[in-house]
């Protein structure tokens, strides 16, 4: 899939039965801009040889990307997918016309557009280990500031950036919790590479979002006071990722592809270290 408004743009796939022979996949383009991959030798017409990367695993319909991978830089909103009799697949992100086309996955607006760690304008390059301790303790004070817990604010910069201040999305966001500029400025963010001011911004959207979506009372508090219960951390984390709108136009997580893998990743990543933290916090009281 490839981005080329406003013309159909289709990929098909050529399904075969794989041998162990047949490594190698060529593409070729058509005049319509319709993009075409074959796994059999094909006969002429200008088709080159894809790279070896990304070839298609062995199977009766291959595809030469994975699904995520398939998202354009600038995608429409929605991709299609129909497969016909002879196993062909064909995809397009242009609303078709037709019999047997189903949604195969939806993209966000903003940050929600964005593939992380694949369609990235700066990708992460700090390799090394140090870099997951080297800003704690500006997370302690944004914990201390804006009540977000270490944990979830780790995991959400490991799932953003990978801990790399310089890390810029295909949408734009930017640093180490991959502020949208309009966000960060709306954060009182000056300096977006500043590392402080890059978690500080996102720990106080992260806390705008908590005010918006958490709504279950703290236990045994008469004060007034709410938690985040797991649902709403959903909402939290697909607010942060997609934007409150879409969390409210849908109730709960909105359809995009991107947003569910984000928040899963984030969500599993929090409950990690949140037991990390809470093993080293055991063992530095023994």
């Amino acid at each position: 899939m490839f981005w080329r408004p406003p013309a159909l743009l289709a990929l098909v796939i050529a399904a075969a039965v794989v041998p162990p022979a047949h490594a190698t996949v060529w593409q070729r383009t058509r005049a319509d801009g319709t993009v075409e991959f074959t796994n059999v030798a094909p006969g002429g017409g200008r088709w080159s040889a894809v790279a070896e990367s990304r070839q298609p695993p062995r199977s009766r319909a291959p595809l030469p990307l994975s699904r995520t991978a398939l998202l354009p830089r600038r995608p429409a909103s929605t991709v299609w997918a129909r497969e016909h009799d002879d196993g062909t697949m064909e995809f397009t992100n242009v609303a078709p016309i037709g019999a047997r086309w189903k949604v195969l996955f939806r993209i966000g607006p903003g940050k929600a557009a964005a593939v992380r760690g694949i369609s990235d304008a700066v990708p992460p390059r700090d390799g090394s280990s140090a870099r997951f301790n080297r800003y704690d303790d500006h997370i302690r004070d944004a914990e201390a500031i804006y009540g977000i817990p270490r944990a979830f604010l780790r995991a959400l910069i490991k799932t953003e950036s990978d801990f790399d201040p310089h890390v810029v999305s295909s949408a734009g966001a930017q640093g180490l919790t991959q502020l949208m500029p309009s966000t960060g400025k709306s954060m009182g963010v000056t300096d977006v590479w500043d590392p402080r001011q890059n978690i500080m911004g996102g720990a106080r959207y992260l806390q705008l979002m908590a005010k918006r979506f958490c709504k279950t009372p703290a236990a045994g508090g008469s004060g007034g006071g709410f938690v985040c219960s797991l649902e709403e951390k959903v909402m939290v984390l697909a607010g942060y990722h997609a934007g409150p709108g879409a969390v409210e136009k849908y109730r709960g997580m909105p359809p995009y592809e991107t947003t569910r893998y984000y928040v899963t990743t984030v969500l599993q990543r929090y409950e990690e270290f949140r037991i990390r933290e809470a093993a080293l916090s055991e063992i530095a009281t023994r």
